[in-house]
């Protein structure tokens, strides 16, 4: 995976090339994509010419040409004989679905706050969060709710393309495991808790989060008709000293842990061994990117982790799941079943006390 030791030093220069100039690809493909230029030569299933593009798409030439010179060097667009057609790459950035939520997430939520991502690195903080949408919140996950409305959308549509996507097979796996009473910490607006709730008639979930989620969580619940079986519990998660509900049978942390610095990931699975009843079982599910089936999964994870510095915390990151294994142990757990291949590269990790 990421092997460059065959490239020539031409491509390697290449590649640097388009490292240095990445912000301004970035840019260009997205506009390419928003202002209608990939859909008309995908619909035209033709080559087209700088004026007739400009005419189709309500553009100047001028525009056309800037946007179409740089899809051609990043490969998105051919051009021959004065014309431009649509490549396979061209194709993805503007139907495949990842894709779409991945540079959508990075323009309206990351993009203008990792400019300040080196003085987040050096005091931890999430500066990049604090200086573009003006707050001294330490940390994005109170906000998420009073996001600017396009921020807001590109946030939850990241975080759900990646999550629904292994819903399915883990709702599977989870009614068989017959739970009267689980945890849902760190649970959002509530939509795993609704997912299980409607599944298993006969389990309760209580949402440990941030009051403004589970009054979101509350109202998606009404409207799922689940409201009996779904409740909530305000807690400020990185108050260790607050304990969770107890005697519980499970306690599901999905895509959450990795929101979180290793001593508090530590603190709070020991907090989630503390609220099982004796039979009770940890359930943890992330995108470890060491267990990804192709190098696509682990770049995409590995680079989302500068959005956890920069705006999300100052302190989390992406994992291995090598390194999860530690944390378990360390927290007086044991992993009694994983199960590696749920959606886009998921793991289920089931831990029991040790």
């Amino acid at each position: 995976m990421f092997d460059t030791s065959k490239m020539n030093a031409a491509d390697s220069l290449l590649e640097a090339q388009k490292i240095a100039f990445g912000p301004i690809i970035f840019q260009c493909a997205r506009l390419l994509r928003d202002w209608g230029i990939f859909e008309l030569l995908q619909t035209t299933k033709e080559a087209l010419s700088v004026s007739t593009i400009a005419r189709e798409c309500n553009l100047s030439e001028y525009t056309v040409k800037i946007l179409c010179e740089s899809g051609y060097s990043m490969g998105a667009l051919t051009f021959t004989n004065e014309k431009y057609s649509l490549t396979k790459i061209g194709y993805f950035l503007q139907n495949d679905e990842m894709t779409r939520a991945n540079m959508n997430y990075n323009h309206d939520v990351n993009y203008l706050g990792l400019f300040y991502l080196d003085e987040s690195l050096q005091n931890e903080k999430p500066i990049g969060l604090q200086k573009i949408f003006d707050t001294d919140e330490p940390t994005i996950y109170p906000l998420l709710t009073k996001l600017p409305s396009k921020a807001k959308k590109s946030w939850f549509g990241f975080d759900h393309f990646y999550s629904d996507a292994a819903f399915t097979s883990l709702l599977d796996i989870m009614k068989k495991e017959k739970i009267k009473t689980m945890l849902d910490v760190g649970g959002n607006t509530g939509k795993w808790s609704i997912a299980i709730a409607s599944a298993s008639p006969n389990t309760t979930i209580t949402i440990l989060d941030h009051q403004a989620q589970i009054d979101e969580a509350f109202k998606c619940a009404e409207a799922a008709n689940v409201k009996g079986q779904v409740y909530g519990q305000a807690i400020d998660l990185l108050d260790h000293t607050q304990v969770f509900p107890s005697n519980v049978d499970a306690v599901w942390m999905s895509q959450f842990l990795d929101c979180f610095g290793e001593n508090d990931i530590i603190n709070l699975l020991r907090r989630a061994k503390n609220a099982l009843n004796q039979d009770g079982k940890v359930y943890i599910v992330e995108p470890f990117w060491d267990r990804q089936s192709h190098e696509i999964g682990a770049y995409c994870l590995i680079n989302t982790s500068p959005y956890f510095t920069a705006l999300a915390n100052g302190k989390s990151k992406m994992y291995r799941a090598s390194e999860f294994e530690v944390f378990i142990q360390q927290a007086g757990l044991k992993i009694d079943k994983q199960i590696d291949g749920f959606g886009f590269g998921h793991t289920l990790m089931i831990c029991k006390s040790a």
